[in-house]
């Protein structure tokens, strides 16, 4: 079975232009993957990965099926088609108002084509808002097997800009940090983080520096996020702020270079027809995404063949922790699936996974919102023989979000205005 698939994909690498034609953004061809997939429900060997090479995981094989985005951000997409520029100024989109950036086909002999593709990133659909009540964190011991340390944190999430289905259309006017968006999130059951509050906003200029800030109970007071370093672990984890559940460090710190389109298996898939884990949501008929595989790494759901696109960024400072990126991203969604993080050289450091639920297989509030729903997140360090496993609960596009949520002034007393809700 490993041989055949392995022979499959080869074949499906030359054929991966047809499912990136001029107009077909957001389709995907059902009938090609089912009749390329291998057999759902077969059970390979996790040799799609470089690291994974000692039969520590295996990947079971799940049905194709369309992650088709909201319907009102194709229909931007459709109508702004061709208006979006890369500009003088690198951080910072000329002509983008809503939808994909740069849709269709990019060009392999483009030099501009990985950049394109970040962007392209960057402003995916995953709705305009996001409530996470639950972040369960796993600390995980790749050698002994075994988890250290397990916490809490909940979180939310707006797009001020570049809107699609929440009122107001596209822009929210109360903006001055002159930001695309904002998380914010709050350590829950973290042992000494208890109550430790981070508030970051994504430059809507991607060349301005990092603009947030973190709320510090012990110390009773807030620091700006610039003071912390962003290539150094999240709260004892194996997570790196620039690699927190999307890849968020600013486009302008690396050099993209687009690596061309290939069909890869990747963890897409229906959250109805798994084996959950045995942990149910606090306040929602929800049950969390289990992890399996050595230490328990792995995502414990079904993988689907998709058309991904391979990008590489390299670091513009040769001081930066971070040397080298490789982005899969899914060429439907845009979403990056896989990633791998590197320090100087070649040598492997991190290998990142996150899983993603069709919105109409997960709880009933996401159906319909056409937003891919990560439910479980992985970080594997290959340096420390270590990983940090997330599972994550989402909800999109609810009112219970507002701008106010993210405002500076809540922080210094602790974020009551978030805690409260």
């Amino acid at each position: 079975m490993n041989g055949q698939l392995s022979r499959s994909l080869c074949a499906l690498a030359t054929c991966a232009a047809l499912c990136a034609a001029q107009g077909a953004d957001f389709e995907l061809d059902l009938d090609e993957l089912i009749e390329l997939s291998p057999r759902p429900g077969s059970v390979v060997d996790a040799d799609l990965a470089r690291f994974i090479a000692g039969n520590f995981a295996a990947l079971t094989v799940g049905e194709p099926l369309s992650f088709d985005p909201h319907p009102a951000f194709i229909a931007a997409t459709q109508r702004t088609r061709g208006q979006a520029r890369l500009g003088a100024t690198p951080g910072l989109l000329d002509g983008f108002e809503q939808g994909r950036p740069f849709a269709g086909a990019l060009d392999p002999a483009d030099p501009d084509a990985g950049r394109k593709a970040i962007w392209n990133m960057r402003y995916a659909y995953t709705g305009d808002s996001g409530l996470i009540p639950e972040l369960h964190w796993q600390l995980r011991d790749w050698s002994k097997q075994s988890i250290d340390l397990e916490m809490l944190f909940a979180a939310r999430s707006m797009r001020f800009m570049y809107r699609h289905v929440q009122q107001p259309l596209p822009f929210i006017d109360d903006n001055p940090q002159d930001a695309y968006g904002a998380f914010f999130m709050r350590a829950v059951e973290a042992g000494s983080y208890d109550g430790t509050e981070a508030l970051v906003f994504v430059n809507r200029d991607e060349a301005r520096e990092v603009n947030g800030w973190v709320y510090i109970p012990q110390l009773g007071r807030t620091q700006s996020l610039a003071s912390f370093s962003t290539e150094e672990s999240m709260f004892g984890s194996d997570l790196l702020p620039t690699d927190f559940l999307v890849y968020s460090s600013r486009v302008t710190d690396m050099d993209w270079r687009y690596l061309g389109t290939t069909y890869l298996l990747t963890p897409f898939y229906r959250h109805d027809l798994i084996e959950p884990a045995a942990r149910k949501a606090r306040k929602y008929d929800y049950w969390h995404t289990d992890f399996e595989g050595h230490a328990g790494c792995f995502p414990k759901v079904q993988w689907q063949l998709r058309p991904t696109l391979v990008v590489e960024g390299t670091a513009r400072d040769s001081q930066a922790t971070v040397q080298k990126r490789v982005l899969y991203l899914d060429q439907q969604t845009y979403v990056a699936s896989l990633w791998k993080v590197y320090r100087a050289g070649e040598k492997l450091w991190k290998y990142v996974i996150a899983a993603y639920a069709h919105p109409n297989s997960h709880l009933r509030e996401n159906n319909e919102s056409g937003a891919p729903i990560m439910t479980a997140f992985s970080t594997i360090d290959i340096e420390t023989n270590r990983c940090t496993t997330v599972q994550v609960l989402a909800i999109i596009n609810v009112g219970e979000v507002e701008p106010a949520d993210f405002s500076t002034a809540n922080m210094e007393h602790g974020g009551g205005n978030f805690r409260r809700r």
